[in-house]
């Protein structure tokens, strides 16, 4: 084995690379926008998600005008509580705002303290 054949096989293993990181690129681009625009037609809508647990999280999300808070796990979807329309109008009074309010400003209105 000389000094060509070593040469030979690492412009190989560069094309390749560049071959397998240009078809990822390309898969990226092309199928995320794909599922981009499919959900924004969707009547779906994932709010917010929080992780608990290793595989184990609390989604709020919308459907039809109704908010739904949804345990998640890797064997099953639980429904913990539909919220009410109250949480909905602060949820959309939130996204409004420009300034985000703190915690203890999100608490008390959620309270109905002042």
């Amino acid at each position: 084995m000389n000094t060509w054949d070593i040469i030979k096989i690492f412009l190989i293993l560069a094309v390749m690379a560049g071959f397998m990181y240009g078809l990822l690129y390309f898969v990226k681009k092309y199928l995320f926008s794909f599922d981009q625009k499919a959900s924004s037609d969707s009547k779906v809508k994932v709010i917010s998600t929080q992780t608990l647990l290793p595989k184990k999280f609390l989604s709020v999300v919308e459907f039809n005008d109704n908010i739904y808070l949804l345990g998640i796990s890797d064997q099953s979807i639980n429904l913990i509580d539909k919220l009410d329309q109250a949480f909905s109008e602060n949820l959309n009074q939130a996204k409004t705002n420009t300034e985000k309010p703190n915690f203890l400003q999100l608490l008390k209105s959620n309270m109905g303290i002042k």
